[in-house]
């Protein structure tokens, strides 16, 4: 099992790797693939970061209850780390979307984070090194259309739209230890945006020339969080282990720009065309909203956990200057989050089911978007409620490789929205050791 685990782990992190950062370099997930329809709108939807183990039990990582240190989610956490650690994941996603008269499917692989963890002081002092995206835009949408040209020449064309990219962060932060129980964490980073929507429109006859333009927003400002964390032993027995932690995400505003080009003929030449001139506004600030998470972790024996967690990010307060239209359609978005964990390895057992550890867990997003229904004129959030499980591979240090399952219902039909049913499978790898620390002669 740990040969196999090692060769796996090599590679799943060389492929994931070399995936996140391309994509983290030029905001694409996939030209020929769409996810969520929602993420067409702002900034594109909130991304959760964390590994496909903290996934399978519909929680973050605000808590350490299970001693895998590698969270991204809680800076405190990483004052926890005896080795160094790095840590990456991708995910895969299908979703079935229907309206009240209509229904489709699309699939998106888009990469996670990318974590290095380095303890200074083994124990007590961690220092972190991370790039993560904060929101996603991955939506393409192609609609045929037809009309008479002339007296009977009839014509069809397709309008392609895709919006991709996103705000991203490059970080680099610590944790400290204060007491023997006690850890605080602090993480300043570079928030930057990257987002385009093109749209291309296709003829299939002569005589109409197909149209493409593309509008990119760009931009970069300071950002900083902060965390704690608190652990236990002996709490309600002399075997259990109580985790509590919280962060903080200092709201940060944007100062973006954004240019318009288009593809047209130019004495028989297709050449791209500058036409920010003809933009409402070519800049302006994206006001990112502040974001709190608290949470708590409970392991009465070594070999179970359980853990609860709720996120609070105060959407309400965004704004975005170069598209004010869309701010209406946002929300305060909360989330929670429990789910459990089970070690049977830990217990000694030696079979071969016994090697895996095993997560479940349930999670209610109430989402960042509201949209108005206009035969009530009640607001209509556009919340998900997540089932979720998966499994894990661990090694005899603290490397592990993790493989999540997930189903979620997003959105409704009702006022002609979008209803999503999403099953997504995550995989993340965390190596501990391994090719970072050099093991001692004997």
């Amino acid at each position: 099992m740990r040969n196999i685990f090692y060769k796996l782990s090599s590679l799943f992190t060389f492929v994931i790797a070399f995936t996140a950062t391309s994509m983290a370099q030029t905001g694409y997930s996939g030209q020929a693939k769409s996810g969520s329809i929602y993420s067409s709108i702002g900034v594109g939807s909130p991304v959760d970061n964390t590994s496909a183990g903290l996934l399978a039990q519909g929680l973050l990582g605000i808590t350490n209850v299970s001693r895998e240190t590698s969270a991204i989610a809680n800076p405190a956490l990483w004052a926890q780390a005896f080795y160094t650690q790095a840590g990456t994941g991708l995910q895969l996603s299908r979703y079935s979307v229907s309206t009240e008269n209509s229904s489709g499917s699309s699939t998106e692989l888009q990469s996670g984070y990318l974590h290095l963890l380095l303890p200074v002081v083994p124990g007590k002092v961690g220092v972190s090194v991370g790039l993560y995206p904060v929101t996603r835009s991955n939506f393409k949408s192609i609609t045929s259309y037809d009309f008479t040209a002339g007296t009977d020449t009839e014509v069809n064309f397709a309008n392609e739209i895709n919006s991709t990219g996103g705000i991203s962060k490059v970080e680099a932060g610590f944790g400290f230890k204060l007491t023997k129980n006690i850890s605080v964490g602090y993480a300043p980073s570079i928030a930057f945006i990257n987002s385009k929507i093109s749209e291309y429109v296709n003829f299939d006859i002569s005589g109409f020339t197909d149209q493409y333009q593309k509008y990119e927003i760009t931009g970069s400002t300071f950002a900083q969080r902060f965390g704690i964390t608190g652990s236990f032993n002996n709490v309600l027995s002399s075997s259990d282990r109580l985790s509590v932690g919280a962060t903080l995400n200092l709201p940060y505003t944007i100062d973006a720009s954004q240019n318009f080009t288009a593809e047209k003929s130019v004495e028989g030449t297709i050449e791209e065309v500058d036409l920010s001139s003809e933009l409402t506004a070519t800049e302006g600030d994206i006001h990112l909203p502040q974001e709190f998470a608290v949470g708590i972790g409970y392991a009465p024996k070594s070999y179970l956990n359980f853990g609860a967690e709720m996120q609070v990010q105060s959407w309400s307060d965004y704004y975005n200057e170069l598209y004010p239209e869309y701010d209406g359609y946002l929300t305060d978005r909360t989330k929670i989050g429990f789910g459990g964990q089970y070690h049977p390895y830990r217990r000694g057992f030696n079979s071969f089911l016994s090697g895996f550890k095993y997560s479940a867990g349930v999670s209610y997003d109430s989402g960042h978007l509201t949209i108005q229904d206009v035969d009530t004129n009640e607001d209509v959030d556009i919340s998900t409620l997540w089932i979720n499980t998966g499994i894990g591979i661990p090694s005899r240090t603290a490397s592990f490789i993790d493989l999540s399952l997930q189903y979620g219902i997003r959105g409704t039909t009702s006022n002609n929205l979008f209803q999503e049913n999403i099953w997504s499978l995550g995989l993340s790898v965390n190596l501990t050791e391994l090719m970072f620390v050099r093991p001692k002669l004997r």
